[in-house]
């Protein structure tokens, strides 16, 4: 379709609407819209909400966008990622290209947040390529007019929204001795549970004091270290409850669980039945599914 909008060239522009199916909604993030247009200098776009998802990117020229963090400029080779449910408002000063796709879908917004959370909503990838290639088979996918695969546009804007959390998570990590230090902890954390992982031994691996591991380790994950160990041990319990008919005691030890008195305690009020009953149940349901 042709653009009807003031300030974009006819010639060379081009949009496409897309209607997911009910599966779609369900289950994929979908694209809505679709486009790459020639903007003229001067051109204006406000809205005070629109129901989808914008990612810009900025092919020449240069772009300002306005949303509720303020006005942020986005150049070429930039993308831009918007939350059209809020107000908003973009526009340039000088002609541009721009390739740019309306979306959404279940996890929408959590890719969102997370991204803008970290970037803003305007950021440069240090290798912008992976993203626009996949943009790109979007676009050309219905400018072909070949068959629209709903799992296949899922996976193209995820690997994007992927790229752009990888690119999100690097820069959210504020030390300059390791870009993953959080993710290694996270793996030591995973290799260790048998072991007493105290959060001072945590936070020197980290090069951070304990405050700021605390603090740094709570915005990567959503929990404190002490939750997030807490639980992973009652994970790894649940699994060796159902999986093993190891003995309570060196479960316990297994998990990193001192105490078995404790251990059981906490299982309970987590789970809302012990242990044993917990095993009990099901080893009952297991053998019910098998047909015994």
């Amino acid at each position: 379709m042709k653009p009807a909008e003031h300030g974009i060239l006819d010639e060379g522009s081009e949009f496409y609407i897309y209607t997911p199916s009910k599966t779609a909604l369900r289950t994929f993030l979908y694209p809505l819209r679709v486009g790459s247009f020639h903007y003229e200098a001067g051109y204006r776009q406000e809205r005070s909400s629109f129901d989808s998802f914008l990612i810009m990117a900025i092919r020449r020229g240069s772009f300002d966008v306005t949303t509720g963090q303020g006005t942020a400029h986005v150049s070429k080779g930039d993308f831009a990622l918007i939350d059209c449910y809020a107000h908003h408002a973009y526009g340039t000063d000088e002609p541009s290209d721009v390739l740019w796709m309306h979306f959404d879908g279940e996890m929408a917004r959590a890719y969102h947040d997370l991204i803008v959370s970290r970037l803003g909503v305007t950021f440069t990838l240090k290798d912008p390529g992976y993203a626009l290639t996949r943009l790109n088979a979007i676009y050309d996918t219905f400018h072909a007019g070949a068959r629209i695969s709903e799992p296949q546009m899922a996976k193209h804007i995820t690997d994007i929204l992927t790229e752009f959390a990888v690119a999100a998570s690097d820069a959210g990590v504020s030390t300059q001795r390791q870009p993953h230090v959080i993710e290694d902890v996270l793996t030591y954390i995973s290799n260790h549970l048998d072991e007493p992982l105290p959060i001072s031994e945590l936070a020197a691996m980290a090069y951070m004091s304990e405050y700021h591991f605390i603090r740094v380790f709570k915005k990567e994950t959503g929990y404190t270290p002490h939750a997030y160990i807490m639980d992973a041990r009652m994970h790894a319990a649940k699994y060796l409850l159902i999986n093993s008919d190891m003995p309570l005691k060196r479960l316990c030890e297994e998990c990193g669980f001192t105490d078995t008195s404790a251990f059981c305690a906490a299982f309970k009020r987590k789970n809302g039945v012990s242990p044993i009953r917990f095993r009990a149940e099901s080893l009952r349901t297991g053998t019910e599914a098998d047909g015994s």
